[in-house]
């Protein structure tokens, strides 16, 4: 993919797993945001003044958006870096919770949470490759097809991380 038309902006995501229920949880963004509303993604944002590292980024946003705070998690690793259509670099990390619940999903910023099954997110059978055009740009991506909600691109991608080599 060629990004050089972007200026790139950092960003970072939470990939969290579920322990309790050997899932990910995932969510979709509220359809009133600026920047992709109504998609699906992991709970993240971009990095702000203020933020000590990438990863306390990935955290400040974890609280915002699910409550759920720093001391509840368990970093696992961090992940490939992904770089999005708008410009975003994204850098996941990957941790574990044992159960989500309690958590307070904030109504401004996410409309839905929700769990995709780890057994189902690892199998590479559940990845298609799918073509994108986007202000004039044409790219390959993949989309996760076993679920009823649409997860493409670098989500997707960071998700196909997880697959076993």
């Amino acid at each position: 993919m060629d990004y050089k038309h972007l200026t790139p902006q950092n960003a970072a995501v939470v990939v969290l797993h579920e322990l309790s229920s050997d899932t990910l949880v995932l969510t979709q963004r509220s359809k009133t945001l600026r920047t992709h509303p109504g998609e699906i993604c992991f709970p993240g944002g971009r990095w702000q003044v203020g933020d000590k590292s990438l990863y306390d980024t990935a955290l400040r946003e974890l609280e915002e958006e699910l409550g759920i705070i720093s001391s509840r998690i368990q970093l696992q690793k961090s992940m490939r870096p992904e770089q999005t259509l708008t410009g975003f670099i994204i850098h996941p990390w990957l941790a574990s919770v044992d159960q989500l619940s309690p958590y307070q999903a904030d109504e401004n910023e996410v409309d839905e949470v929700f769990f995709l099954p780890l057994n189902e997110v690892v199998k590479k059978a559940n990845y298609r490759e799918i073509q994108i055009s986007r202000s004039g740009i044409n790219l390959r991506t993949y989309q996760f097809i076993a679920s009823r909600h649409y997860v493409w691109g670098a989500t997707a991608r960071i998700m196909m991380q997880l697959i076993p080599d």
